[in-house]
């Protein structure tokens, strides 16, 4: 979130300056005016009728047009043309898609097996597949890591024993301690022979320096940025993170969930001593789809999307047929991002969430929903179902925090419970549905998370982690203090309009 908002002060910035400096040197204010409102109306009527977008989103840029014309016009170059700024990405999609059914349909990699999921599961199965949801694989255990102690300490683990390769990924990963003993550990491997590749978002770890990466490339790890933000390509990419966080070590372990790589995962920040956040750790036949995603993005960084490139990869050593034999339950890797035909994650959630009989348990840090999961929390809470919502008690960017709180008022009027962490910063992303199915991974309750960055979860069937997971849940609902209707009733009138305008640019958040 704090990346965003220094992107949204960069540009008011630099429009600023422009404004002050042809006024003084070249064109008088009125004259400048004048130039600069035709422009505005050619965007607003480019917004609104060409685009065709959600009137949400559209309401948001006609705002920020006729409040900041000229300006508005510059930030919507950067942040706005979505669908236009998608061509790219999509032309990438297109290829990807024949590699991939070679990868996960051919039958050295089936992954189409018996399983044992009650109605409610398979149905889920199958829909989220034709959502764009990779296979459903059994013969997978899956272990819930609960904050960055529990977290980093496995993924130091799985790398010491690596023996053929190690794929690391990260939107946010820090030059600090942590990040320096995950390194060192790397070089260590790739001084032994181990084959390693370490790819990092050029937005998220911007403050990556040349001094600390140097070390890696030296021992042959091969070290790539997802999209500079120094590349003449800024306008197509600055707007498409890569959102997700993926370790894979030797096709047998694999990690993605909340965190990424950085001192404040482990609590070591003054602003957030606690920091709680979920990860997960998965073993077998799960890892096909995971491995995948990890390579789609390596190639599409170092522009080797090709089929020739991808033939290296197409051996057991990088998909190997193990299954866990004794594992219960099943597990579905769903990714999406500006490549993808549809919102992905976001409609597993909604399938996930509709489905529900008894409860829907939320953890997000970020909540910004778009109308159609506003409306499926409330008419779920109207019917019965124990919806509750677990948010920071402290949030990390005010934007953020008050936009989403100007959600909370229908909420709370349907019965949803709404818990404010008290003990840290709440950073997991997990959702929860009558014990039985759970999904955890990088996205967000939110509108980027669904339409503009890349992401990863994994749909859990059945599994015990399932039930560690509830566990986990019920101790947060006990570290945070419930928010009542009354109570959020009360909150001054300087609040409530921040709030509204908060909300109104969301959308574009």
């Amino acid at each position: 979130m704090k990346n965003r908002v220094v992107q949204l002060l960069f540009v008011f910035t630099i429009a600023a300056i422009m404004l002050i400096f042809l006024n003084k040197t070249i064109i008088p204010l009125s004259t400048l005016i004048g130039l600069l409102w035709p422009i505005t109306l050619i965007g607003i009527a480019f917004v609104i009728f060409i685009e065709n977008r959600s009137p949400q989103s559209t309401l948001a840029w006609f705002l920020v047009l006729i409040i900041l014309p000229g300006i508005g016009v510059f930030m919507y170059l950067l942040f706005g043309r979505s669908h236009w700024r998608r061509r790219k990405h999509l032309h990438r999609s297109e290829e990807r898609r024949v590699l991939f059914r070679e990868i996960l349909a051919g039958k050295s990699f089936d992954l189409e097996n018996s399983l044992s999921l009650n109605e409610r599961s398979t149905y889920l199965t199958q829909v989220i597949q034709k959502f764009g949801g990779g296979p459903v694989a059994n013969e997978t255990t899956t272990k819930l890591l609960t904050n960055g102690d529990e977290t980093f300490t496995e993924i130091l683990r799985a790398i010491e024993n690596a023996t053929h390769h190690i794929h690391i990924q990260y939107y946010i990963y820090r030059s600090d301690e942590i990040g320096t003993e995950i390194r060192d550990a790397l070089i260590r491997k790739a001084k032994s022979g181990v084959i390693v590749r370490f790819l990092y978002d050029g937005l998220g770890s911007n403050k990556l320096k040349k001094n600390f990466l140097q070390p890696m490339k030296e021992v042959g790890i091969e070290v790539i940025e997802f999209d500079s933000i120094l590349s003449p390509w800024l306008l197509e990419t600055v707007n498409y993170r890569n959102h997700r966080k993926i370790v894979i070590v030797d096709g047998t372990i694999g990690f993605t969930g909340g965190l990424n790589v950085g001192d404040e995962y482990l609590g070591r920040s003054k602003k957030f001593p606690i920091w709680r956040d979920s990860h997960l750790k998965i073993e077998g036949k799960a890892l096909f789809k995971l491995q995948a995603i990890f390579l789609e993005d390596y190639l599409y960084a170092t522009s080797r999307l090709n089929t020739e490139s991808w033939n290296q990869y197409m051996d057991r050593a990088y998909f190997p047929a193990q299954g866990i034999q004794q594992a219960e339950g099943a597990v579905q890797i769903v990714a999406s991002g500006p490549s993808s035909d549809d919102t992905s994650i976001r409609n597993a959630l909604l399938k996930i969430m509709g489905s529900a009989k008894k409860s829907i348990w939320i953890a997000t840090p970020y909540f910004i929903p778009d109308q159609e999961t506003l409306t499926l929390l409330r008419l779920s809470a109207l019917s019965g179902v124990d919806v509750r919502i677990l948010y920071p008690g402290k949030g990390d960017s005010i934007i953020s925090d008050q936009a989403s709180q100007s959600y909370f008022t229908p909420l709370l009027k349907a019965g949803v419970s709404i818990y404010s962490y008290k003990d840290g910063f709440m950073h997991a992303k997990i959702v929860l549905v009558d014990d039985e199915v759970a999904s955890i991974g990088t996205a967000n309750m939110d509108i980027r998370s669904f339409e503009l960055n890349y992401e990863i979860i994994a749909v859990l069937y059945e599994s015990k982690t399932v039930l560690d997971i509830k566990n986990d849940f019920e101790q947060d609902f006990k570290d945070s203090i419930g928010i009542t209707w009354a109570a959020f009733q009360k909150r001054s009138i300087q609040k409530r309009m921040l709030e509204s305008l908060m909300r109104l640019i969301s959308p574009l958040l």
